[in-house]
């Protein structure tokens, strides 16, 4: 006699998701705490720091705190000039965070953490994480070498540095506006296409 199985495939996601992200009940700050570990690499001499725990606590309450204003932000009221402007004072609140403690913190470190914040807030999709879906259109995408280096076949502004160093905001939201007016598709999936290396539509000039 066969047995039919009581795991559904709803249950086979949320595996995966506690694999990827933990057990945190609070599937937000888990995102913010995945993401982290995106770039944390590039925090060169951070770990020794004394009040380091501290540090990345503190940065991920504010984060927390940020994501759900953004949340409370209504479908109507949304806009590109909206988001940037939210991002740009998170990304400019967790450098000055990281600065006040001693440790050099760039713009593009704190992009790569608020970007992929949100790309796994998607990710994990609106039945886990709600309330974000009205900013997707205007979101960023994460900067990374991968990313970068695909972004050059289609005739991309390279940065002049690398980009966990990228100092100045304005070259940086100059960049993510280069990718908005670029595809005929919104950023994030553009972000998702290019990294299963899948080519885009370009809008004609």
């Amino acid at each position: 006699m066969t047995t039919l199985s009581t795991i559904t495939r709803l249950d086979y996601e949320n595996y995966l998701i506690q694999v990827y992200f933990g057990s945190d009940k609070d599937l937000l700050k888990a995102c913010i705490k995945r993401a982290y570990r995106d770039f944390n690499r590039t925090l060169h001499g951070f770990g020794e720091f004394e009040n380091a725990n501290e540090i990345y606590t503190q940065a991920v309450d504010l984060l927390k705190n940020s994501f759900d204003n953004l949340k409370s932000i209504s479908e109507s009221e949304v806009t590109a000039e909206i988001f940037d402007s939210w991002h740009k004072i998170t990304c400019e609140r967790l450098i000055s965070l990281f600065i006040s403690h001693g440790c050099p913190f760039f713009v593009g470190q704190a992009q790569k953490w608020v970007n992929m914040t949100l790309k796994y807030i998607f990710t994990v999709g609106e039945q886990r994480i709600s309330g974000f879906g009205p900013v997707y259109p205007y979101c960023h995408v994460p900067f990374d070498n991968i990313l970068l280096e695909q972004l050059k076949n289609y005739g991309f502004p390279m940065l002049n540095c690398a980009w966990s160093r990228l100092k100045n905001y304005d070259e940086y939201l100059e960049k993510q506006k280069w990718i908005r007016e670029k595809f005929s598709i919104l950023p994030m999936d553009v972000e998702f296409r290019l990294w299963a290396k899948q080519e885009i539509q370009e809008i004609e000039p």
